[in-house]
């Protein structure tokens, strides 16, 4: 009701200053993957009519921005709808400082309400053209944070809406702009919604995702192997959250422009989890990722896994030592293929922290306590990946794994 009442006191008109893609086609789209050229487009600011804004507008846009943190999805929603048709009737500048205003929606210091309402109203001025294409430096980066944004709040998981209104930004952004505004976020974009498609914790994400990958592909035409991996990750197939990980995942890592970036994500965001099944699941995905790019995991990741597996973090120190057994198991039938030793693979400094691994876990106490049977698990995991390589201990490293 408020948003419609600050339209009545705007003169009713389309803003000649709103960006306008121009023509449209999916086969060009396709056939312009190298040239980016699909048609005219153009965001016209020359001949605005200048007129007065009355200063109920103020208030009003205070109300509809109050509005867009509200705890009720459906006055998130009707508040960004509310903020692209005023921002569509205010002359450029003051149309700028709404989206200044906006953005600053997306602070840490923020809700996940305040991030999942500015997610909508970036899609809503998008989808108008109210989002010129200058803006984009901006926006890109929190769209992909979005994409990302997971916490845990209490015994509840919160960020979920965010994901997926952070995807809906992505589907109305192909759809707005021509291939040459969006081609320097191509790569960022394109890795955010293979991960989250992916990766994600929840299915209607995961979907959210795949469907905007494909409409970008489709729109844009410029994403790297965009036909291949919308084959493999479509709607129905990312529905299975094991078979993302373990499958499609290692299918879409083959492609070098999102290889590193699905290991970085495995290792740095789901092996820190707060979920210990996603822990779980992304420690065998780990596994199966050494053995396409070993070289990578002895360079990068390796050093990293390590020293993690024994930080205060429970999460993230659980999470390590899976990912530790399984990097070490995979990393030695790299070896036997090469007929190498792991020595030869991991250096012997390497090794030798790998080693001291257990004994540290020990002296940390943490197998006792509520969570130790949580750490017992995993460190067993480590030693089964020890036992079945058959490493070259020169004393009893694991003469207190009985002990209480």
């Amino acid at each position: 009701l408020v948003q419609r009442i600050g339209a009545v006191h705007l003169k009713a008109k389309i803003a000649a200053w709103r960006y306008e893609r121009g023509t449209r086609s999916l086969a060009q789209n396709l056939l312009a993957v190298g040239s980016a050229d699909t048609g005219d487009s153009r965001a016209v600011a020359d001949g605005e009519e200048e007129y007065d804004v009355p200063e109920i507008i103020e208030e009003i846009l205070e109300l509809v921005f109050a509005a867009l943190k509200d705890k009720d999805t459906i006055v998130r929603w009707s508040a960004a709808k509310g903020i692209g048709r005023i921002t569509g009737r205010l002359p450029k500048d003051l149309a700028d400082d709404v989206i200044s205003n906006l953005l600053t929606c997306f602070s840490l210091q923020e809700s996940d309400a305040s991030w999942h309402g500015g997610c909508l109203a970036l899609a809503e001025l998008g989808r108008r053209g109210l989002l010129l294409p200058a803006r984009l430096r901006e926006v890109i980066p929190i769209v992909t944070k979005a994409l990302s944004y997971d916490f845990k709040k209490g015994k509840i998981s919160i960020g979920a809406s965010v994901r997926d209104a952070g995807c809906y930004v992505c589907w109305s952004f192909a759809r707005a702009y021509d291939p040459r505004e969006i081609l320097p976020y191509v790569q960022d974009i394109a890795v955010a919604l293979v991960i989250t498609a992916l990766f994600d914790r929840e299915i209607n994400c995961r979907r959210a995702a795949s469907a905007a990958f494909q409409e970008n592909v489709g729109r844009q035409g410029v994403f790297p192997h965009g036909i291949e991996i919308v084959t493999k990750a479509d709607f129905f197939a990312v529905g299975n959250r094991t078979d993302t990980y373990l499958k499609l995942s290692v299918d879409i890592a083959r492609f070098p422009e999102y290889t590193h970036a699905l290991i970085n994500h495995l290792v740095d965001v789901k092996a820190c989890h707060w979920d210990s099944a996603l822990r779980e699941v992304a420690s065998q995905a780990l596994h199966q990722f050494t053995l396409l790019d070993p070289d990578y995991i002895v360079d990068r990741i390796f050093d990293r896994v390590l020293s993690r597996s024994t930080e205060i973090d429970m999460n993230a120190r659980h999470g390590n030592l899976l990912s530790l057994g399984e990097l070490t198991h995979a990393l030695s039938i790299t070896a036997e293929r090469k007929q190498m030793n792991l020595t030869d693979v991991l250096g012997k400094e390497k090794l030798a922290e790998l080693h001291d691994v257990v004994p540290k876990f020990l002296r940390m106490n943490s197998h006792k306590g509520p969570f130790g049977e949580m750490f017992r698990c995993a460190v067993c995991s480590l030693i089964q990946s020890f036992l079945w390589h058959r490493f070259p201990f020169t004393d009893n490293r694991f003469s207190m794994c009985g002990s209480r």
